[in-house]
């Protein structure tokens, strides 16, 4: 009796461990479930940015190339004030007949050609392609917020994937053709993206993942000075990994003719910018860099492992979905093995600096991305309509955003994308650089929203979103990443990747699609009711 109460209770203390362990991962120990949303401002205009705009700068721009022959407004007596942004309904309260000129009854369809005030922002892999294969949901959402609705609205749009490995240039070449629309690099964060701003920290980076020496070559165009990867240091002393040999292939991938001597090379920082390629051969490289002293292959930290490199990991990706049925471990499971090993050689929990996907970094770095390609939108538009009629064309159209047209402004296209790995591929923006004096702005590149700062009118006009409908395939990662940072952020799972269809989800989103076409038809219509509503509010009869 005694032996069987003892088991018993044996039992219930060993079930309680797993529990703990079970339900306490080391993915999870930054906090981000604690963090409490920006609240949702009640101030931001659900109206296009069209109509925001000309309502509070009515004589930069013809009204007859903006509103389309099916409007029921008469541009000719729209108010021209100057009035404060806060009303921004001036212009769309007045619902005026052509007929008698009279004030009329609400209008039920907007449909002037226009840009949203709502934006999307997207993942890649699971929502609008799946692996190799491309989701024919994925090439008709996008159409659909091109315009090609019934509302006749177009709706900025970029992507937020923890996905990487190939420079932002070759992933919008990539989806460009995968998506048959024109996508630019400046629409895309990849996991490693912020990592541009770390280029002026770290003398010596070690660049982990990817194929052949992509990773190598995007962080030099990031602007690192000195990039070396785990098959440069196998080169060294093969000795390092004694179960690799390395290939002809690896070999012509290494810096060049010359050996480096890690044992002299101090390591500042260990950047893993894609998901590893060779685990057994990075897990040692990585480890033994993290316990050495300083940064040097070849020894042990004095100093209670507390002197080693820092480590930074673009995404914390447990697992992913390809083409296969079931999913792939992924980058964070990489970082949970490192971190199990280093705390059992150690018994220090494993310090890691994270990007990607749910992280607060790299939703502040998607705000600032958001908030010049929305500007980027809004000027290519209003280009559009005032070329339409060449006698109305009017330059301060595009002056309103550019200090009288001096500086700031932008090509009637779109950037063209840079497919080269060039040196060009600057760091990423930074509010506080100086702006070079003398050259040209006239394409949105890195390069110049770096030096870019918005001028006083244009930080007065672009108003923040009126919501951002973020789509997922992976609640642990995108959904907890919508839900986590600003309540205007509208988080939607898509069933087309990690997510399994009838499964709990442990983030919950505010909707649920089948697919991301569903998901963007589903937006569309919710804002195309909130806009009517506001156009209508308060108007007169």
């Amino acid at each position: 009796m005694m032996k069987t109460t003892t088991t018993t209770n044996n039992t219930t203390a060993i079930d309680k461990e797993i529990t703990q362990t079970t339900t306490t991962s080391y993915l999870n120990n930054d906090r981000i479930d604690e963090l409490i949303p920006i609240p949702k401002r009640t101030d931001i205009s659900c109206l296009s940015l069209t109509d925001q705009l000309i309502s509070e700068y009515p004589s930069t721009c013809s009204f007859k190339n903006v509103f389309n022959s099916n409007s029921n407004i008469n541009t000719s007596i729209i108010p021209r004030s100057s009035g404060a942004l806060t009303d921004f309904n001036s212009l769309s309260k007045m619902m005026i007949n052509n007929n008698n000129n009279n004030i009329t009854a609400k209008p039920q369809l907007i449909n002037h050609k226009r840009i949203a005030s709502y934006v999307f922002a997207f993942d890649i892999d699971g929502v609008l392609v799946r692996g190799p294969n491309t989701l024919n949901e994925g090439v008709e959402a996008i159409k659909y917020l091109e315009g090609n609705n019934p509302y006749n609205i177009k709706v900025p749009y970029i992507f937020v994937t923890n996905g990487g490995g190939k420079h932002e240039s070759l992933r919008a070449e990539d989806l460009s053709n995968r998506l048959e629309t024109k996508i630019v690099e400046e629409q895309i964060i990849q996991g490693h993206t912020p990592m541009k701003e770390l280029s002026n920290e770290y003398d010596n980076v070690l660049v982990i993942g990817g194929v052949g020496d992509n990773v190598k070559k995007i962080a030099k165009s990031y602007g690192f000075k000195n990039v070396f990867t785990s098959t440069d240091i196998m080169r060294w002393n093969p000795s390092v990994t004694p179960y690799y040999e390395l290939t002809e292939d690896d070999l012509k991938h290494c810096i060049n003719d010359e050996v480096y001597d890690f044992s002299k090379i101090k390591i500042d920082a260990i950047l893993v910018f894609a998901d590893s390629r060779n685990w057994a051969a990075d897990q040692q490289i990585i480890l033994e860099l993290l316990m050495s002293d300083n940064g040097y292959m070849g020894t042990i930290s004095k100093d209670n492992f507390n002197n080693g490199p820092s480590i930074y990991f673009a995404h914390s990706d447990f697992v992913w979905s390809t083409n296969y049925n079931l999913v792939r471990y992924g980058m964070g499971a990489l970082q949970v093995s490192i971190a199990a090993l280093y705390k059992e050689h150690t018994g220090k929990e494993m310090k890691v600096i994270r990007f990607g996907k749910p992280q607060k970094a790299t939703f502040e770095y998607a705000n600032k991305v958001m908030k010049c390609w929305r500007k980027n939108v809004l000027d290519n538009h209003f280009e559009e309509m005032s070329s339409i009629n060449n006698d109305d064309k009017d330059d301060s159209m595009t002056d309103i955003f550019s200090n009288n047209g001096s500086e700031y402004k932008y090509a009637n296209n779109n950037t063209n994308t840079n497919t080269s790995m060039s040196e060009s591929d600057e760091d990423d923006f930074n509010d506080n650089d100086n702006d070079n004096e003398g050259e040209s702005h006239n394409s949105l590149t890195f390069e110049g929203l770096k030096r870019m700062k918005l001028n006083p009118i244009v930080e007065k006009v672009l108003p923040p979103p009126s919501t951002v409908y973020f789509v997922g395939d992976t609640p642990e990662s995108d959904i907890r990443f919508a839900n986590s940072h600003d309540e205007s952020w509208f988080s939607i799972l898509v069933n087309t990747g990690v997510y399994q269809k009838g499964t709990e989800p442990k983030y919950k989103p505010k909707h649920h699609c089948e697919n991301v076409l569903e998901a963007v038809k589903f937006a569309v219509e919710r804002e195309h009711a909130k806009e009517c509503e506001e156009w209508n509010r308060d108007s007169m009869f």
